[in-house]
């Protein structure tokens, strides 16, 4: 690359050496696919870094105890040379042997017999690993091809994608005698794995998921950024968690070197293009071939360096975020400023959306270029939505003392309030209903101000104050602009039903919020299109929270679903909307049971949406934890929870860290854990928080204290919890304390809850209607008698893996640490969890999309031979006699290991 370096950069990360992480899923396909004597061979196809290489040194350990393994490794430069990749091998020869094949074979087959020890008489053949056999020469191919198809070896050859495989290797797939796997990009849940792996110690889920998302998947720039982080300071252990914090990244030569690697041999033209890309991303494809040619978008978009975004105008952007940013460090100050001149008039003449109108202004202040305030501040706005505080702030930090409005100061509070600095986003907003000159000034921050001012642990009265003081700056306005009082009345009136609605969600009042949700959303009708859209979205969303509390989980989703639909532009307000709206959903889904939408949630949301997750990503390990919860799992559930905790400390935006801790110390109790119970239940400190979390919240830690005592107070507590809830009219939060109560021992509760649980959707409530039907009944398994009789078995029953009110076991992958797709969306199995491999399962699922063998083996790149095998195998382990049977029931496939 002819890159110039104008930046300094430190040595390479230091990661700490640990257990080397090896795709256990992808080694099974492997394994599953040479055990069946059928296949001849394997083409394991790979991009740059998925980590082929460690997948195929583990397979020669394994099978080396059970059949002779010979392992080979392409290498471009003896590409050309005759029976270079088996030079190794060939040392002893001379010269003239070497071009002799007879000769090259028999050494081939000696070797074979020396690395196989005693193994020669196991009966099964050899086994060749070549490692990028997209670098070997032909003739070493054409010896291969030959051991394979006379039946002496099974080859397993990785390849990568880009790269042409030498003949004759490409016909063994042709004449049906291979069978190919794609290597992709780690799973969320491998990523995390990895991470723990790399790392040495629990690793909290924003952590990995951001780092999972940023490499998108990839093993090798996984550990690069790993590395980087701790030698940024941004990756630190607490309590030995490792967690990470948003702050200025820098740039490490490794990550340099990674980049260089990717993009060497690049055309002159192309590499011009790819800086363009890289500095406006996204940007016209038109406009790139216009500057740098066609031939040279074809080019990167063959090394697959970019992709394009189809849509009215095509639009090209890197196919990874980390080398935008490599590379934006790499092109020299001045070459970027003569790029962005030479393109300005272009690039003003197509539209841009947000994405690349932050980039933009970026590349502008980057390159020495004034910009305007407003320019400036909208940017900084896009940024504070895209999850980059940090590039905020160095926007705002352009805008002249001046020209700091309350606008620009909202913003630098929201910047500041994702990163966990609470105090400092407070006080820019202090002061900012009495200081607002305009209406615009007044309405912008006032919701992220209350906000603010909860993260800070102010009681929820504090937000009557917050609306006297909104409604008398408006009466200030109205004075100073008479013109414009029908207007400022209206506005504020809105907005001042907003900030109720938020008390009135922090005190569970549900009764109180209706009337204000349908003035909200009957009202307005002089505001403009984007502010009755926002005032419409949370008044949805809470609506969608109360009828939750009243156990109307259908009508709550359906409301979340409505609010999260309208569209918003992205800087009208500086609140967090969609967050806000997804949390409401995602609690709604776990306190009904319904853990499928949970993870679902967890997937569309934290993970997909990329750094959010790291402001927003404690809830992530909170809705895994109270989903393993729900399902018995309390050891996972700790296990999550745990690090959750950690995470919290740092960033806790919907103040979540008390109803982490609750569930901690209730799973850590009822496992008997009392050292670790007791430090979670003396650490716990209640904060005010959406009602709906501290009722469970509350819950949760009574029961816990119950579990260390056994003094009677939390049982205590639960009633009088669940006397409130009563009084509230919210019978989700009465179903859930009077369930821990019977949980606990106390079944005075269970003709209450044969009542309630009627009236409460969802599948938690109806194992607990079962459950009590049966104690009521005595049909509980433990005999007739009394139900104080029963109570010891019931107890007993609580300690196992299935709690009593745990609803139907669903697959942790289900709770967002999927390896792979569910291929039935989730249904209970009909006799257990089934282990199939990553191929069996895509073959499953094509059979139950209707798709005939030869289809699937088009599709997978197989013979059909090998789908027929593949399916043979799992109707042995399904029970079933044939593919029929697949089609017409529905499955949970549980991953292989």
């Amino acid at each position: 690359m002819k890159h110039e370096e104008h930046k300094q950069h430190g040595e390479s990360p230091v990661v700490p050496a640990h257990t080397p992480f090896v795709r256990t899923a992808e080694l099974a396909d492997i394994q599953s696919a040479i055990d069946n004597e059928d296949c001849q061979a394997v083409i394991l196809r790979y991009d740059t870094g998925q980590g082929a290489s460690s997948i195929l040194r583990r397979l020669a350990g394994d099978a080396g105890s059970t059949r002779a393994v010979m392992a080979l490794h392409g290498t471009p430069s003896l590409s050309s040379v005759p029976y270079g990749a088996l030079a190794p091998l060939l040392g002893e020869m001379k010269g003239d042997e070497v071009s002799l094949r007879t000769t090259v074979f028999r050494a081939v087959l000696a070797a074979m017999e020396r690395n196989g020890g005693g193994l020669s008489g196991s009966g099964r053949r050899s086994l060749v690993i070549v490692d990028d056999a997209h670098a070997i020469d032909p003739a070493t191919a054409e010896l291969l091809v030959t051991l394979v198809l006379s039946g002496t070896i099974q080859l397993v050859a990785s390849h990568r994608r880009n790269s042409r495989l030498p003949e004759p290797l490409p016909r063994l797939w042709s004449s049906g005698s291979a069978e190919t796997l794609e290597l992709g990009p780690l799973s969320r849940e491998q990523g995390h794995e990895f991470c723990r792996a790399v790392l040495g110690a629990p690793v909290a889920l924003p952590a990995s998921w951001y780092f999972w998302s940023r490499s998108r998947g990839n093993p090798m720039l996984l550990k690069i950024l790993l590395g980087e982080a701790l030698d940024n300071g941004l990756l630190t252990q607490s309590r030995g968690t490792w967690v990470y914090h948003l702050g200025r990244r820098r740039v490490g030569r490794t990550l340099r070197d990674a980049v260089r690697q990717q993009i060497r041999g690049l055309s002159d033209a192309a590499e011009m293009a790819l800086d363009l890309v890289a500095l406006a991303e996204p940007i016209s494809r038109e406009v790139v071939e216009q500057v740098s040619g066609v031939d040279a978008v074809a080019e990167l978009l063959g090394r697959s360096l970019i992709q394009e975004q189809r849509g009215v105008e095509p639009q090209l952007q890197l196919a990874n975020p980390i080398y935008g940013e490599v590379i934006r460090q790499m092109v020299p100050p001045a070459r970027s400023r003569i790029l962005h001149d030479s393109l300005l008039g272009k690039l003003q003449a197509h539209p841009s959306g947000t994405d690349a109108l932050l980039r933009r202004v970026s590349w502008a202040v980057d390159s020495g270029l004034e910009v305007s305030t407003d320019q400036l501040m909208r940017a900084a706005l896009i940024a504070c939505k895209l999850s980059q505080p940090t590039l905020a702030l160095e926007l705002l930090d352009h805008i002249n003392g001046q020209d700091l409005t309350l606008r620009v100061r909202a913003v630098q509070a929201r910047a500041h309030y994702m990163v966990g600095r609470y105090e400092q986003a407070a006080e820019l907003l202090e002061d900012a209903f009495d200081q607002a000159e305009s209406l615009d000034e007044l309405l912008f921050g006032s919701l992220l101000r209350a906000t603010t001012r909860l993260a800070l642990g102010m009681p929820a009265a504090s937000m009557e104050k917050d609306v006297a003081r909104l409604l008398a700056a408006g009466e200030r306005l109205k004075a100073a602009q008479p013109e414009q009082a029908a207007t400022i009345t209206e506005h504020v009136a809105q907005k001042a039903m907003l900030l109720e609605l938020m008390k009135l969600s922090l005190d569970g009042d549900y009764g109180r919020m209706l009337p204000l949700i349908t003035s909200v959303l009957s009202g307005g009708s002089g505001l403009s299109m984007e502010e009755r859209r926002l005032n419409e979205s949370i008044a949805l969303a809470m609506d969608a929270e109360r009828l939750c509390a009243l156990g109307l989980a259908s009508q709550s989703q359906a409301r979340s679903a409505e609010a999260f639909a309208i569209e918003h532009s992205e800087v009208h307000d500086v609140f967090f909307i969609p967050e806000m709206i997804v949390f409401r959903q995602l609690t709604t889904a776990l306190c009904s049971g319904d853990l499928n939408l949970a993870a679902k949630l967890l997937d569309q949301f934290f993970v997909d949406t990329g750094p959010v997750i790291i402001t927003f990503g404690g809830g992530a390990n909170v809705a895994r934890g109270m989903g393993l919860i729900r399902q018995g799992q309390l050891g996972e559930a700790l296990e999550a929870l745990l690090p959750g905790i950690e995470s919290l400390r740092d960033s806790d935006p919907q103040q979540l860290l008390g109803f982490c801790i609750s569930m901690a110390a209730y799973a850590a109790a009822k496992l008997g854990r009392q050292d670790v119970a007791a430090g979670l239940i003396a650490e716990h400190r209640e904060r005010p928080a959406m009602f709906l979390v501290t009722a469970h919240e509350r819950a949760f830690m009574a029961a816990a204290r119950e579990y260390q005592t056994h003094d009677g107070a939390g049982l205590a507590e639960l009633q009088a919890l669940a006397g409130s809830a009563r009084i509230q009219q919210a019978p989700l939060l009465e179903l859930n304390a009077l369930a821990m109560a019977v949980e606990l021992g106390d079944l005075g509760p269970v003709d209450r809850l044969l009542q309630i649980c009627p009236t409460v959707e969802g599948a938690w409530s109806e194992s607990i209607l079962q459950i009590c039907q049966r104690l009521h009944s005595g049909t509980d398994g433990a005999g007739p008698g009394p139900a104080a009789a029963r109570l010891p078995k019931l107890k007993d029953a609580a300690q196992g893996r299935t709690t009593v009110f745990g609803t139907l076991p669903l697959l942790p992958h289900q709770l967002g640490a999927a390896t792979g797709p569910s291929v039935a969306q989730g249904m209970p199995a009909k006799s257990g969890n089934i282990l199939l491999t990553r191929r069996e399962r895509e073959i499953t699922a094509l059979v139950v999309e209707g798709f005939s063998d030869k289809e699937i083996a088009e599709r997978l790149q197989l013979s059909v031979r090998t789908v027929e095998g593949h399916l043979y195998r799992c109707y042995a382990k399904m029970s079933i006699s044939g593919r029929h049977e697949i089609i017409g029931h529905e499955w949970t496939l549980e991953p292989g290991t």
